[in-house]
């Protein structure tokens, strides 16, 4: 069995493009909001999560490029903790964890499912996701 810390998360190529790409620095790259690409992730499924919004993944999707592991290594660890937690939340059980393959793929569905609500936000005219330091007020001034 796959270590649930080793299977690569995956998302929409177009959330790629429209979201993740607009939120964070090239892995490790320039600061924008984000620093890397994970903790975009990270923050679209906490918002699919907290809003009880989980969306099947539609084709085409981006590349896997990271995991559990890769936020553990970029000072994540509690992230990915809080990640897995939700999950045994939402799926009721910690037998979510028997197959890490089903609880990677419930976070994926749930991170879609903010990706979602992000980008609706985003057509209805939501500016405060068009100003990034609305943006970083708004995740990091929370308690």
């Amino acid at each position: 069995m796959e270590n649930i810390f080793d299977i690569k998360f995956t998302f929409e190529k177009k959330v790629k493009e429209e979201i993740i790409e607009k939120f964070s620095g090239k892995q490790g790259g320039g600061y924008s909001v984000f620093s890397y690409h994970w903790q975009c992730f990270a923050w679209a499924a906490i918002i699919g999560f907290y809003y009880d919004e989980r969306k099947e993944l539609s084709s085409p999707l981006a590349d896997k490029v990271f995991n559990l592991n890769t936020m553990r290594n970029n000072d994540g660890d509690k992230i990915a903790k809080a990640l897995l937690c939700m999950c045994i939340t939402k799926a009721g059980t910690l037998d979510i964890l028997k197959d890490p393959k089903d609880a990677i793929s419930l976070i994926n569905e749930y991170a879609n499912g903010g990706f979602y609500r992000i980008q609706k936000l985003i057509e209805n005219g939501e500016n405060t996701f068009n100003d990034l330091e609305k943006v970083k007020e708004e995740i990091f001034g929370r308690e």
